[in-house]
């Protein structure tokens, strides 16, 4: 195949994916099938279609660039091949382990069975101490069999990369990723040290306050059921999440369902994925908002996070590359989704559109101000483990030191059954990294051309819209310098999460 075909051929592929992640993650389906994809695609993800992009790329380097980007554009889609054909030699390995926890069920104390899927918001429900620390070690009962089908992936993997001529996994990433990973790592060091102090005061007063125990003895379970925000659920009415949405994207000029585009499945059901996502089928004619609704503040969050991301897929130009549409640099529409979700943390946009005043907001707003301190401690955290997980293929004490790591930074102590099922492949917690502090540059400038209350604001759809058009034609630090910022930096995030935190 020649660079035009395989291009067209990735078009498709993603469509089938998409199609088929949407369905099985929907629980519209009993089993993924990702290797029945694949199958329907045979040579895309081939060591000749990932030789023939990287030859591509050499030919325009020696060129000096073939065309405006197309020396970006072929890197992307050599990495995006790359990916693929490590994922194409693992697609059965990788369907097993997510079919493993769609079928997977958990005891609940007392008795009785339910979804693993389902017991993740049992968990965060479970207001008993002792049935929710035995519900979390059922739970880990199934990662650890999970870790089965993962192992086995972590380590072909690495042996891969090698074999496709890479160092190593690391060497890897180093040459696919459109950003070096050490910076992000060192940035996020820096934000810990900054931030150590103000979030154990903080989060000792939350524990004591909220479930009565003592920072000490907190356990990843009690932060999690702490987080979990109950109190605050009748500020957020399920039946306003929906309307609320439609209407200050109406107040910006857009359209929540972007004339039919956006297409929104908010039913539960019971093996749904409990992590909310967005699935783009056809960019931007096709894209599926999904959520499991669990009740409170955490379905509006989830529900705004992935609102980014599918306006974002469905206001991208039609007429756009394949790597603009479909590949580059996921900090870029992970800061949009952010930029939505973070609208939680303003009293005016909680009053406006949810009622009341932005005083009755001021214990929800100081405790989702802690939780996003601890979010980005949690990613800190991970990025520093995962770049040392990925140094060799051995996994010898791995599941210690995951435990030590994410413990040390949420200041609870993590069951190191999680050490391979909480990473996300091919270091995508760096992309999350670097969009909360593009998200960050991104709501300066909002509030710097269109006021404090942007969301009010159609120049600010009009703005948002004409970035959305160009998909991820530009990586995070190219966005970061055209809003006019000398580059990505977690010192501003430091900065704004006290200032909520203290206000």
């Amino acid at each position: 195949m020649d660079i035009g075909e395989i291009r067209r051929k990735v078009e498709s592929f993603r469509g089938e994916a998409g199609m088929e992640w949407y369905r099985g993650g929907a629980g519209l389906k009993d089993r993924v099938d990702m290797a029945a994809v694949f199958g329907r695609h045979p040579g895309l993800f081939s060591r000749e279609s990932v030789d023939t992009a990287a030859s591509a790329l050499a030919a325009s380097e020696d060129a000096g660039d073939a065309g405006p980007g197309e020396g970006r554009r072929l890197r992307q889609l050599r990495g995006f091949l790359t990916v693929g054909f490590i994922r194409e030699a693992l697609k059965e390995l990788s369907d097993a382990a997510v079919n493993f926890e769609m079928a997977a069920r958990v005891r609940v104390p007392g008795g009785g069975k339910i979804s693993y899927r389902q017991s993740q918001a049992a968990l965060l429900n479970e207001a008993d101490r002792g049935r929710r620390a035995a519900l979390e070690s059922a739970r880990m009962e199934v990662v650890a069999r999970k870790s089965e089908f993962l192992v086995p992936i972590h380590e072909r993997t690495h042996e891969m990369a090698a074999g496709l001529g890479f160092a190593d996994y690391l060497g890897m990433m180093g040459e696919l990723k459109s950003f070096p990973l050490a910076p992000v790592r060192d940035e996020m060091r820096a934000f810990l040290a900054d931030t150590r102090g103000l979030y154990e005061e903080k989060l000792s007063e939350a524990l004591e306050a909220g479930l009565g125990i003592s920072l000490a003895g907190a356990r990843r379970h009690d932060l999690q059921r702490l987080f979990r925000g109950g109190e605050h659920d009748a500020l957020f009415p399920a039946e306003r999440m929906v309307p609320a949405a439609r209407e200050f994207c109406a107040s910006m000029g857009l359209d929540l369902e972007a004339g039919g585009k956006v297409r929104l499945d908010i039913e539960a059901r019971p093996r749904k994925s409990p992590r909310a996502f967005c699935s783009a089928v056809r960019v931007p004619g096709e894209v599926y908002l999904v959520i499991s609704p669990r009740g409170g503040h955490d379905d509006y969050r989830a529900f705004l996070h992935e609102l980014g991301h599918a306006l974002h897929y469905a206001g991208v130009d039609p007429g756009a590359p394949l790597e603009a549409k479909r590949l580059g640099d996921n900090s870029v529409t992970e800061a949009f989704a952010m930029l939505f979700d973070h609208l939680l943390l303003n009293p005016s946009w909680l009053a406006g559109h949810l009622g009341g005043s932005g005083a009755d907001y001021a214990g929800f707003l100081r405790a989702h101000a802690l939780f996003e301190l601890f979010m980005l401690r949690r990613y800190a955290a991970k990025i520093g483990y995962e770049l040392g997980l990925h140094d060799g293929a051995s996994l010898e004490g791995e599941p210690a030191r995951y435990a030590r790591a994410l413990g040390e930074a949420t200041l609870a102590a993590t069951p190191g059954e999680s050490y391979l099922d909480d990473v996300d492949p091919f270091f995508y917690c760096a992309s999350y990294l670097r969009a909360w502090m593009l998200q960050a540059q991104l709501a300066e400038r909002l509030r710097e051309r269109f006021g404090a209350e942007w969301w009010r604001s159609r120049e600010s759809g009009e703005f948002l819209a004409g970035l959305w058009r160009a998909g991820q034609a530009e990586d995070g630090d190219a966005l970061s310098r055209r809003l006019g910022f000398e580059r990505l930096s977690a010192k501003p995030l430091a900065e704004e999460i006290e200032g909520l935190i203290r206000a």
